[in-house]
């Protein structure tokens, strides 16, 4: 439990422990039985892309695998920044992208705003504040590696 606590509070990572949870979860979510996209308008802008489950479901999980594992690594054995700033990259392209599909329908048909827009723009918004302080921290890792040569 100690160690979950250091990674997630103590490193300041809490943020990008959280949005690879919620990549995660979301893909979870697709991999249930049923057809979770036609539950939504939102969901059905992927539908009319001719996505479905599998395809959105699949590299969610791996990206946020992917995360899950750089931020483990990063908090247990060595620092690694451009890991990081990669997942957030991605997270941020697949949150705005969430966000536009509940934007849609507002958009094209004059549906009621869905609360998934500014629920997964804020998520967007975090993994982009992330990206940028994995840049920072890459930054001060190659200060570190420089002043130890």
């Amino acid at each position: 439990m100690s160690t979950i606590r250091l990674n997630i509070m103590e490193q300041g990572r809490a943020t990008e422990w959280l949005c690879s949870l919620v990549l995660l979860f979301f893909a979870i979510c697709l991999a249930m039985p049923g057809n979770t996209l036609t539950s939504s308008s939102g969901f059905r802008a992927f539908l009319s892309m001719g996505l479905d489950e599998a395809s959105i479901g699949t590299p969610m999980a791996l990206i946020a695998a992917f995360r899950l594992c750089g931020l483990h690594i990063n908090g247990n054995w060595h620092r690694s920044p451009y890991l990081r700033m990669a997942g957030a990259v991605f997270g941020s392209v697949i949150f705005s992208t969430l966000a536009m599909a509940f934007l849609w329908p507002t958009l094209a048909y004059g549906s009621p705003l869905s609360s998934g827009v500014f629920t997964y723009l804020i998520l967007a918004l975090f993994d982009g504040l992330s990206a940028y302080r994995s840049g920072a921290d890459a930054r001060m890792v190659q200060c570190v590696f420089k002043e130890h040569r």
